[in-house]
């Protein structure tokens, strides 16, 4: 490979020798990384010409750098960068700052996600196993598509996703869900955090306002709202019977203004994995109707649910009242990118132009081939397929938690993860914290309980993902968490 698009340019400032400049500008092209080890460089012409210098001062300094071992000159090819580049700092080097350091302050909001450096297992999510994925009909679905309707799917698309993904949903969701749904109802997004940044343009806008959410919840959930220093979190205790409506009833009750939005995650609560009580179900709609309150229910783990009767979403019941958030990367594998938000037709509209903001088409190749394994019913077999998986991983782990953690984990099961609560010496929030830690330095991804917590207190829990692991695999990572 050669570096035919390489940018270089002398200091303007600079001094000295001119062969050495220009051994500067190229070794800070290799020090910043603009430019990697084996890579061709131009021709000593064609960087003659860019940098307006005669070929005999390109190629003293392309000896010069030789010399030092950060290039290697091959007959009849050139020049090329070293491979390995040597340890040793050079007797010249490039002027400016030096490599990875920013020349201005980071904002103090900023942090960085975690390393998975040294990580064998990551189980602090519920994540589709990419290994049981259905790749050869995929292959299939985006060959026809690009056969079929190649130039139409290359080119801009409808903002609310391509119609036929969305007509083949509209009819899967009526007759797996009973969600009352029509195509024009529906967005296709990358994700679920995507549909609540949506949502949450849509309904909060630059002013803010409150938005009433669950607790323990999920984090990702509460920073995107967060983006806007404007939104009040007002936090719902979540006990065995889901998210408690009391809260939300006592602020209403002592006058203050309803919240813009409640966001609820009533079929499988994250990451307690409780099913909202059909009483509580009634009375957060019921309080949703008295105040005019919108309701956004994430439902990404439904295809994940244990048993064979699920509960309707709330969306089936108050239609006008809730906006339904679904996912299909859980089935598919976490590459896909694939979620819909359903809304009612008056507001569809409204959010694919809040949605141009952040992202302004979504794919329309992967969309056309997904409708395509809809129609085909290769999903629903999926779907078959990674439920019996899921129900067989459950199992398996939490027999491994009983054998392993007798009289120490209350073990809560979920769709696609084990709300795992400290008992016996685990109920103490540091012991259980420093079992956490003993379990990430064996590789084994988890997190404390206060990562749940919106106010970040201390607690004896953690949520353990088991979808993406064969039983053997769950079983051995028990194991080592002993």
């Amino acid at each position: 490979m050669r570096a035919n698009q390489l940018n270089l340019a002398l200091q303007a400032d600079a001094k000295g020798p001119l062969y050495l400049q220009v051994a500067s500008a190229v070794l800070e092209a290799v020090q910043t990384r603009r430019v990697l080890p084996g890579v061709a460089l131009p021709g000593v012409r064609d960087l003659a010409e860019r940098l307006d210098v005669t070929v005999n001062t390109v190629l003293a300094a392309l000896r010069e750098l030789q010399a030092q071992g950060w290039v290697v000159s091959r007959e009849r090819s050139g020049f090329f960068i070293a491979d390995p580049l040597p340890e040793a700092l050079p007797t010249q080097t490039p002027t400016g700052a030096a490599p990875g350091v920013l020349g201005f302050e980071l904002p103090s909001h900023l942090s960085p996600v975690s390393s998975m450096a040294n990580v064998m297992m990551d189980l602090t999510e519920g994540a589709a196993d990419p290994r049981l994925a259905p790749t050869q009909a995929l292959g299939r679905a985006y060959q026809r598509a690009l056969k079929l309707k190649g130039p139409e799917l290359l080119g801009t698309t409808d903002l609310q996703g391509h119609p036929r993904l969305r007509g083949a949903l509209a009819t899967l969701l009526q007759q797996q869900r009973g969600l009352p749904v029509a195509p024009e109802q529906m967005l296709i997004l990358s994700s679920s955090i995507m549909a609540v940044n949506v949502v949450a343009r849509a309904f909060l806008g630059p002013e803010g306002g409150a938005v009433a959410v669950e607790n323990p919840g999920n984090p990702m959930l509460w920073e995107a709202l967060r983006q806007n220093p404007q939104v009040e979190i007002w936090p719902l205790a979540v006990d065995a019977e889901g998210a408690r409506p009391e809260a939300l009833e006592e602020r209403l009750v002592a006058g203050q203004a309803p919240p813009r939005l409640l966001v609820l995650t009533p079929q499988c609560h994250y990451p307690t994995g409780a099913t909202l009580s059909e009483a509580r179900r009634a009375r957060f709609l019921e309080l949703s109707r008295q105040h005019r309150i919108p309701i956004l229910e994430l439902d990404p783990e439904y295809d994940y649910l244990p048993g064979a009767a699920f509960p309707r979403p709330l969306a089936a019941e108050a239609p006008g009242q809730v906006l339904y958030v679904g996912n299909l990367s859980r089935i598919m594998a976490p590459g896909l990118k694939a979620s819909f938000l359903v809304a009612p037709e008056a507001l569809s509209n409204l959010l694919a132009r809040a949605r141009r903001h952040l992202d302004w088409q979504g794919d329309p190749i992967q969309e056309w081939a997904l409708s395509e394994l809809i129609l085909d019913g290769e999903i629903q077999r999926q779907m078959h397929r990674v439920r019996k998986a899921a129900q067989e991983r459950r199992e398996a782990l939490v027999d491994a938690f009983h054998h392993a953690f007798p009289g120490r984990l209350h073990i809560q099961p979920g769709a696609m993860a084990l709300w795992l609560r400290g008992e016996g010496a685990l109920a103490d929030p540091r012991v259980f914290t420093t079992w956490i830690k003993g379990c990430q330095s064996r590789g084994l991804k988890l997190r404390a309980g206060k990562h749940y917590d919106l106010g970040a207190a201390e607690g004896a829990a953690t949520r353990c993902g088991f979808t993406a692991f064969t039983p053997e695999e769950l079983q051995s990572a028990v194991a080592l968490m002993g």
